[in-house]
Protein backbone atom coordinates (compact mmCIF):
# COMPACT_ATOMS: atom_id res chain seq x y z
CA UNK A 1 0.00 0.00 0.00
CA UNK A 2 1.10 3.70 -0.85
CA UNK A 3 1.44 6.53 1.55
CA UNK A 4 -0.74 9.12 1.10
CA UNK A 5 0.80 13.15 0.79
CA UNK A 6 -1.24 16.09 0.48
CA UNK A 7 -0.52 19.16 -0.68
CA UNK A 8 -2.04 22.63 0.82
CA UNK A 9 -4.25 23.75 -1.69
CA UNK A 10 -5.97 19.81 -1.73
CA UNK A 11 -6.07 19.75 1.58
CA UNK A 12 -8.22 23.68 1.65
CA UNK A 13 -10.29 21.83 -0.58
CA UNK A 14 -11.04 19.03 1.33
CA UNK A 15 -11.79 21.41 4.40
CA UNK A 16 -14.53 23.45 2.64
CA UNK A 17 -15.87 20.27 0.79
CA UNK A 18 -16.41 18.30 4.11
CA UNK A 19 -18.34 21.68 5.51
CA UNK A 20 -20.46 22.01 1.83
CA UNK A 21 -20.86 18.34 0.68
CA UNK A 22 -20.64 16.20 3.20
CA UNK A 23 -21.29 12.83 0.75
CA UNK A 24 -19.57 14.11 -1.79
CA UNK A 25 -16.42 14.26 0.97
CA UNK A 26 -17.62 10.71 1.81
CA UNK A 27 -17.21 9.81 -2.13
CA UNK A 28 -14.00 11.41 -2.23
CA UNK A 29 -12.49 9.37 0.64
CA UNK A 30 -13.43 5.69 -0.67
CA UNK A 31 -11.78 7.45 -3.76
CA UNK A 32 -8.00 8.05 -2.47
CA UNK A 33 -8.74 4.41 -0.30
CA UNK A 34 -8.95 3.12 -3.64
CA UNK A 35 -5.92 4.98 -5.37
CA UNK A 36 -3.52 4.23 -2.17
CA UNK A 37 -4.77 0.21 -2.81
CA UNK A 38 -4.38 0.58 -7.00
CA UNK A 39 -3.26 3.70 -8.73
CA UNK A 40 -1.93 1.99 -11.73
CA UNK A 41 -6.49 1.73 -12.72
CA UNK A 42 -6.44 5.52 -13.05
CA UNK A 43 -6.09 7.01 -16.14
CA UNK A 44 -2.68 9.00 -17.30
CA UNK A 45 -2.44 12.38 -17.99
CA UNK A 46 -0.09 13.88 -21.37
CA UNK A 47 1.59 16.82 -22.41
CA UNK A 48 2.36 18.94 -19.85
CA UNK A 49 0.58 16.65 -17.17
CA UNK A 50 1.93 13.86 -18.27
CA UNK A 51 3.23 12.35 -14.88
CA UNK A 52 0.14 13.18 -12.87
CA UNK A 53 -2.83 10.79 -13.15
CA UNK A 54 -7.11 11.49 -13.03
CA UNK A 55 -10.16 9.96 -12.05
CA UNK A 56 -13.52 12.28 -11.65
CA UNK A 57 -16.33 12.31 -9.74
CA UNK A 58 -18.96 13.40 -11.28
CA UNK A 59 -18.29 16.62 -12.47
CA UNK A 60 -15.17 16.58 -10.42
CA UNK A 61 -11.46 15.83 -11.16
CA UNK A 62 -8.68 14.24 -8.89
CA UNK A 63 -5.63 15.04 -9.83
CA UNK A 64 -2.36 12.92 -8.08
CA UNK A 65 1.28 11.60 -8.79
CA UNK A 66 2.22 8.55 -7.91
CA UNK A 67 6.06 8.43 -6.84
CA UNK A 68 8.01 5.71 -5.54
CA UNK A 69 6.06 4.56 -2.56
CA UNK A 70 3.74 7.55 -1.95
CA UNK A 71 1.10 8.95 -3.80
CA UNK A 72 0.76 13.01 -4.23
CA UNK A 73 -2.43 14.28 -4.24
CA UNK A 74 -2.31 17.26 -6.01
CA UNK A 75 -6.11 18.83 -6.51
CA UNK A 76 -9.94 18.13 -6.15
CA UNK A 77 -11.96 20.57 -8.48
CA UNK A 78 -14.21 20.69 -11.15
CA UNK A 79 -13.56 19.51 -14.46
CA UNK A 80 -14.09 23.05 -16.10
CA UNK A 81 -10.89 24.18 -13.33
CA UNK A 82 -9.16 21.29 -12.86
CA UNK A 83 -6.19 20.79 -16.19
Amino acid sequence: MYEAVFSNEFKKQLKKLKKKDKSMYERLEKKIKNILIEPSHFKHLRNVLKDEQRTQLGPFVLRFKVSENRIYFITFRHHDFAY
